[in-house]
């Protein structure tokens, strides 16, 4: 394995045993990958993928059945203090922080953890709830916390010794439009301070717009490993151009079946998402059509989260 990476895994697998009513699971399927100092990578995958158990892995919270993995050339087993030491993760919920305690104490605790103390703790502090909006509610207790503001502190104690590598897990579930656009802000500056960033979610904008690039996890296995640009470009090449339609009314029951170059279709009520091959005939079709019932048409490419999808279901085939 070469030091050059921040994060790296070979053949990694974990099978959690089974019982007398169940049997043995594989979450992780000899999974590869290499993740390049400063560089923002998102762990994407349907719920059961195996994002999690991969992070766990990374972070030394589980060993791996198989396989090896190594964080800044140390390795998740057999140097577990150096990796700890090494990695700031952030799970969210509504474990992890104690709740009792005010968000400056929880922060205070987890950093003498880590060996901080005197001012350099308190300005460490200081600076991580200013970071993640939470100046205002330092001395309020974690349980008068909502759950966004809980998931907030819980990237601020990921990040109170000042780790080289961050794991974030569904970094902005529960949070509001305003705190994602703080969030997409501190990983931005995390990363211009020569940070690496792992970041599970299931937000495709989130991914599109921060990531370098993306793993893709499903049955435990890896089925793409590709930047977000690339990816969108093959699944151009593959299901054509979006008309998104909105109509009044239902068009009749031919309207798909008569479609021209129609690769794929979404409906929901009278919003349509069509996939065509040919954009100048399905716009020409659309306004012949259903001229009178049509709101709203625009043709764009398609978005990652059209790509993902495309991949998942060439996964399933």
């Amino acid at each position: 394995m070469d030091t050059a990476f921040a994060i790296e895994a070979s053949g990694l697998t974990r099978t959690y045993r089974g019982s007398r009513k169940t049997a043995p699971r594989t979450a992780l399927d000899g999974v590869s990958f290499q993740v390049p100092e400063g560089a923002v990578v998102g762990l994407l995958g349907p719920n059961g993928a195996g994002k999690t158990t991969c992070v766990k892995i990374l972070t030394t919270l589980l060993e791996p059945t198989a396989g090896q993995a190594r964080v800044l050339g140390h390795d998740v087993v057999a140097d577990r203090r150096a990796v700890q030491r090494l990695v700031g993760v952030s799970f969210g919920g509504d474990s992890g922080l104690y709740t009792r305690l005010t968000a400056r104490d929880n922060l205070r605790f987890f950093g003498t953890m880590y060996g901080l103390s005197g001012r350099a703790l308190d300005s460490r502090v200081d600076d991580l709830l200013e970071q993640v909006e939470l100046s205002d509610r330092r001395s309020d207790r974690v349980e008068t916390f909502s759950w966004g503001m809980r998931q907030r502190l819980h990237i601020a104690r990921a990040l109170v010794h000042d780790p080289r590598v961050v794991i974030l897990d569904e970094p902005s579930s529960g949070l509001d439009p305003r705190s994602v656009r703080g969030l997409r802000d501190l990983v931005r500056t995390l990363r211009g301070n020569g940070r690496t960033l792992l970041l599970t979610t299931h937000d495709l904008a989130e991914a599109e717009e921060l990531c370098d690039s993306v793993l893709i996890l499903d049955g435990g296995r890896i089925v793409r490993e590709d930047s977000p640009a690339r990816m969108r470009a093959e699944s151009a090449r593959r299901l054509g151009s979006c008309i998104e339609l909105t109509l009044t009314g239902d068009p009749g029951e031919t309207f798909l079946a008569e479609f021209p170059a129609l690769v794929r279709s979404q409906v929901d009520g009278f919003d349509y998402r069509l996939f065509c091959t040919d954009a100048s005939a399905g716009l020409a079709y659309v306004m012949s059509r259903v001229p009178g019932l049509l709101q709203l048409v625009e043709v764009a490419q398609p978005s990652l989260e059209d790509a993902y999808l495309d991949v998942l279901d060439e996964a399933i085939a």
